[in-house]
């Protein structure tokens, strides 16, 4: 308990201190301002490339933390994701055209931002991708898809690996919200989370049960705010 607390008082304190190679398309989605440890970029034909600060990622790329190993990325729409050790997030789909769109009504039409979550968990901080159609943004777990009204959230999946936490926590997925909100959503429903509320999602076929207080999965406070991890 003590180590983890250690990690994690060092990366805040990182994040307020304030060349890569590209891999599957001619355009970034976005930059990795802050890493610690090792960190490591998987193309889906099974090419990795070590990412260092500064360092590019791709759409099609799979973000991969070590142990004891953060990185946080700023995409080009302004969104932020801060990984947590032993995570892996796919950026499955990224579109943003901004400024270069042409013509009325274009951009909409040319942003998206679909993730996966396949292990660990993160914060993010939503761009502007999603905030005019709420079906241009999508994150999706083993037990539910996440959607965004304008967000700042974190959420981890255990799957037998949330070893870290003493008791282990149960298998699922835990979520909270820091400001806006998220919808959860699975074969079992539908659940909205708002500022200040917390949830845990079994299974694919489970609804959402509103938790009382921050699951010990979080951790005792959220991650660094993405925005300051520079």
């Amino acid at each position: 308990m003590t180590k983890r607390f250690g990690l994690t008082g060092l990366l805040l304190a990182l994040c307020l201190l304030g060349t890569g190679v590209p891999a599957l398309a001619d355009t970034a989605a976005g930059t990795a301002t802050l890493v610690t440890g090792h960190v490591s970029a998987a193309t889906p034909a099974g090419e990795i490339r070590d990412l260092i600060k500064g360092g590019e990622v791709y759409p099609g790329e799979t973000i991969i933390t070590a142990s004891a190993s953060y990185v946080n990325i700023a995409f080009s729409d302004g969104g932020r994701v801060l990984l947590r050790p032993e995570t892996r997030f796919a950026i499955e789909r990224y579109q943003y055209a901004g400024a270069a769109a042409g013509g009325q009504g274009q951009p909409a039409q040319q942003e998206s931002a679909f993730f996966r979550l396949l292990k660990g968990g993160f914060r993010a901080v939503s761009g502007l991708i999603g905030h005019t159609r709420r079906d241009d943004y999508g994150v999706q777990t083993p037990v539910a898809t996440i959607g965004i009204r304008g967000t700042d959230y974190e959420v981890r999946y255990c799957s037998g690996d949330c070893d870290d936490i003493s008791p282990a926590p149960k298998d699922g997925l835990y979520a909270g919200v820091q400001s806006g909100a998220i919808a959860l959503s699975n074969s079992g429903g539908q659940t909205t989370t708002t500022v200040g509320q917390y949830v845990f999602i079994a299974g694919a076929g489970n609804a959402g049960v509103p938790l009382a207080l921050r699951p010990p999965a979080l951790g005792p406070q959220p991650l660094p705010d993405p925005k300051t991890c520079n």
